[in-house]
């Protein structure tokens, strides 16, 4: 194969993710653990675009590769929204997926089953080393 693409995670499970869907396309998919690459992004951004767009720029800087990066997040409309861009980071440094459940769950209490409506969203970006996304 010829070009290589970074898919901007160091999860083995999202890059065999990506490595399915993108299993057609004419280019090496590396990880950035494939290449050594430790730092992470922080997400200051406050829509998953914005932060898709701030991950795929730097690693695209930092490994001179075309770079795609994705920023993604459960929203509750009842919640107005939350935890959107902080679904990651909703119940704090450390918690598992079952703390954010339950934290989800508990402030959703005396919401009927009717209005507990939510979606995921998921937001890619690509970005070329030389700046262009």
């Amino acid at each position: 194969m010829g070009a290589q693409l970074l898919i901007a995670t160091g999860n083995p499970g999202k890059m065999r993710e990506y490595s399915d869907l993108l299993r057609d396309i004419p280019f090496e998919l590396v990880s950035l653990r494939d290449l050594g690459i430790t730092h992470e992004v922080a997400e200051t951004g406050e829509t998953f675009e914005e932060n898709a767009l701030l991950k795929a720029r730097y690693y695209a800087q930092a490994s001179g590769l075309l770079s795609l990066a994705d920023d993604s997040g459960l929203e509750v409309d009842a919640l107005g929204g939350e935890p959107g861009v902080h679904s990651a980071r909703y119940a704090g440094e450390g918690a598992t997926d079952a703390d954010r459940v339950l934290l989800l769950l508990s402030r959703l209490k005396g919401v009927p089953a009717e209005r507990r409506t939510a979606r995921f969203q998921c937001v890619v970006a690509l970005a070329w080393p030389e700046g262009a996304t």
